[in-house]
């Protein structure tokens, strides 16, 4: 069989990504990435990888799949050498019978990456018989964000290579968490900081201004806001601490107004919050165009949270639809400006309200005569979040569904109406909540793009 050349654009994997399918045949062919555990206690952890090359349409995998793998960190490649084979020159060739491929990376200070297991017979791609491919080397190491390049080289034969190896660029790495002490008073608190692209340099509290700052290094010259697909960091606020225990609070990136999102939760018994950055991909390009124009740090993304109230706050409205056996959340900008991105918030639990960690789901828009506008597939978060970019182009009535919650048939979707505020062109949204379970799954067409 031969598959038609495709290079995926890149996505950011550290709850799960699903790139947009590829005609094969006409199936379509899907790639899945995860890691596991999402968050790690030290560097010397080990961190699963998981790799999926599955059929869209049908949900079933490809099977006797050839992966090519290797990484990347700040430009500079990490080859994975195939241990005791050289068939392919050792260029970090794995194997899976039923397509479902598991690498343990258990990150070691040293030159090469080193693959171990037992090597197939036709390209000498490194297997397990069902077990995880243990790879030792220089990965994850080191805090940020690591390069993963997979090639597919054969699908459903290991004898007979495709015409062309299908490209995906994904980046991987895990979480690594932080504390910032805040006094306030004669009391101490603990401001946790799970963060995915570096080590934090600076961390802060202004007593005065109540605002919470820490930065990390982060190239906004460079084409990295472009590539990561979203932007995310989740800080965890004990609710004890004063003017905090909010339902919103005010965002900033280098001093750019950005919508977070608080979510309420319980840490070791106490009441607590998670705070999401959840910044998607054409926010983030515009983020990143205001940071060079203006010179904001563009070396470093620069994070705060304040209680709301301040001047250009971004305020949030919220929906929270329910299906038979999902609890969902959907949160959006009070304001919408036609014409530009509008980040959505998706938030996914059980009935009993327990986030859903790796959720999937797909974000529909349609107008008021039923047409499509857009589609867009998601994976949730650690904590059940995930966030996607939607563009009005004009003002009129809209229905905003969640389809596909966990692959099932469930479904939820709520009303927006986007109308202008002022003859300039500022425009409201005023949102009735429909909720809807569709029993029937319709074929989607199509994903036009993935994002977690």
């Amino acid at each position: 069989m031969i598959l038609a050349p495709s290079v995926m654009p890149s996505a950011f994997a550290h709850g799960g990504h699903q790139p947009p399918a590829a005609d094969f045949s006409g199936k379509k062919v899907s790639l899945f990435v995860n890691l596991e555990p999402v968050v790690v206690a030290n560097q010397n952890d080990p961190v699963y990888i998981n790799a999926r090359l599955f059929d869209e349409n049908t949900n079933t995998n490809f099977k006797h799949v050839n992966y090519r793998i290797y990484f990347e960190k700040d430009g500079k490649e990490i080859p994975i050498i195939t241990e005791g084979d050289s068939r392919m020159g050792g260029q970090g060739f794995f194997y899976d019978a039923e397509g479902d491929l598991q690498i343990k990376v258990v990150p070691k200070d040293r030159p090469n990456a080193i693959a171990k297991g037992e090597a197939e017979p036709f390209l000498g791609g490194i297997w397990n018989r069902g077990g995880p491919v243990v790879v030792e080397g220089p990965i994850f190491t080191e805090p940020g964000l690591y390069s993963l390049f997979v090639e597919i080289w054969t699908v459903d034969t290991p004898k007979t290579q495709v015409a062309d190896p299908l490209k995906f660029d994904v980046w991987v790495t895990p979480g690594r968490e932080e504390v910032i002490n805040v006094s306030e008073g004669d009391q101490t608190y603990e401001i946790k900081v799970r963060n995915y692209y570096g080590a934090i340099e600076n961390s802060s509290f202004d007593p005065q201004n109540k605002t919470i700052e820490f930065s990390m290094p982060f190239d906004w010259m460079s084409d990295l806001p472009n590539r990561i697909g979203m932007l995310h960091t989740e800080v965890f606020i004990p609710r004890g601490l004063q003017d905090f225990d909010k339902d919103s609070l005010r965002g900033q990136v280098n001093g750019i107004n950005v919508p977070v999102f608080v979510v309420p939760t319980r840490i070791s018994g106490e009441e607590s919050a998670v705070v999401h950055f959840t910044i998607s991909q054409q926010n983030l390009n515009d983020l990143a165009e205001k940071v060079r124009l203006e010179n904001r740090s563009p070396q470093d993304a620069i994070f705060s949270l304040s209680p709301p109230g301040h001047d250009g706050e971004i305020r949030l409205a919220q929906v929270s639809p329910e299906s038979d056996n999902y609890k969902t959340s959907l949160t959006w900008p009070e304001q919408i400006f036609p014409g530009q991105p509008v980040t959505f918030g998706i938030a996914i639990a059980d009935k009993s309200g327990v986030p859903i960690p790796s959720a999937t789901y797909e974000l529909v828009v349609m107008d008021k005569d039923g047409n499509q506008v857009s589609r867009a597939g998601g994976v949730t978060s650690l904590e059940g979040i995930s966030s996607q970019d939607v563009n009005f182009v004009s003002q009129g009535s809209f229905t905003i569904k969640v389809e596909k919650i966990m692959g099932s048939s469930e479904s939820v979707e709520s009303a927006l109406t986007v109308v202008p505020e002022f003859p300039i062109g500022i425009a409201s949204v005023a949102a009735a909540i429909v909720v809807g379970i569709i029993v029937a799954a319709r074929r989607s067409s199509l994903l036009a793009g993935k994002t977690y």
